[in-house]
């Protein structure tokens, strides 16, 4: 369990499985930026239960408040190849909880985990270009935008250009003693 100031990143339990994958398949909360999943409570359930959704290749906390009440979720999977980058992920379900700082302190506690349990230089990023909001968590929290991948995201039946954005772990170290 990773603990912040009003967060909790924590690994998901059997009973966090049927309203999690509810939150994963509302349509209406997934937003203009996330592709629908094709994945079943049935499926979903199974993949939980070969691996609780962790492993030393990827894994997902779910994001709560001090109530335990579900925020989210902030993931990571290492990419295929000899890059050693990990790709992470956040969504806050709920529009009322966006732009209360949830997604900015769940990255930064995800940015500090991965960098301190494994030998990994660079975390990546893959934002829609037109996601504003998750660009501004994302400088807020030290990546920078390396590059824009042309129709690389399939969403409501068309491609989509996505930005990368990067930060190493020498500049994580960097941000992580102005901080203290």
């Amino acid at each position: 369990m990773l603990r912040g100031r009003s967060i909790v990143l924590r690994p998901i339990t059997g009973a966090d499985l049927e309203p999690l994958h509810q939150q994963i398949i509302d349509i209406e909360a997934r937003g203009p930026w996330y592709p629908m999943p094709r994945t079943s409570l049935t499926r979903f359930t199974e993949a939980f239960q070969e691996s609780g959704f962790w492993s030393t290749e990827e894994g997902i906390f779910l994001i709560v408040d001090d109530q335990d009440r579900l925020l989210g979720t902030a993931d990571w999977t290492k990419l295929n190849g000899d890059v050693p980058d990990v790709e992470i992920g956040y969504r806050i379900f709920a529009r009322s909880d966006w732009g209360k700082g949830i997604a900015s302190e769940a990255l930064n506690l995800l940015r500090g985990f991965l960098f301190d349990t494994s030998q990994i230089n660079r975390l990546r990023l893959t934002i829609h270009v037109d996601n504003q909001a998750s660009r501004r968590v994302a400088e807020k929290c030290g990546f920078r935008c390396e590059a824009t991948s042309r129709e690389a995201w399939y969403h409501k039946g068309k491609w989509h250009d996505v930005n990368v954005f990067v930060v190493t772990r020498s500049e994580a170290e960097a941000l992580r003693a102005r901080q203290e």
